[in-house]
């Protein structure tokens, strides 16, 4: 699969059903946590993912990070986010040193993953393991 060239973490829309539901995640994602915290994401549309399930998404990206991509992550809002109403976006690691698949994440948790991912401050086997059972991580 290609993968954006981006600056900052890729939110890739893979489901193209509802453009308000869209709008409203890329608001959630860059809204600024209460101490001032941001995501450094940039969003993305990739109408190629279209019907893909995660597993799909997920083997599509090759572990390259450092190597060949710029960022250790990615998310994407499949048909999965558009569906459930917490919108849980598929959480993808890039790292070639990390062996963890993927997971979810409420929009809200995507600023403190990439961020704490960006700086080496926490790795992604981390926030996976801290999921909760139904895979989908809302916080510590």
């Amino acid at each position: 699969m290609w993968l954006p060239e981006t600056w900052c973490a890729p939110v890739i829309r893979a489901d193209f059903r509802d453009d308000e539901v869209w709008e409203r995640l890329k608001d959630e994602i860059v809204d600024p946590t209460a101490e001032g915290f941001r995501a450094g994401v940039e969003f993305v549309e990739d109408r190629a993912l279209i019907g893909l399930d995660e597993t799909a998404i997920a083997a599509g990206y090759p572990r390259a990070y450092p190597g060949q991509y710029r960022h250790p992550v990615l998310f994407v809002v499949d048909t999965v986010t558009v569906s459930l109403p917490e919108r849980p976006l598929l959480v993808v690691n890039l790292n070639d040193r990390i062996e963890t698949g993927p997971f979810r994440t409420v929009p809200q948790q995507v600023q403190a993953i990439e961020n704490n991912l960006s700086i080496a401050n926490m790795d992604f086997f981390e926030f996976a393991r801290a999921a909760d059972p139904d895979g989908v991580f809302r916080g510590f």
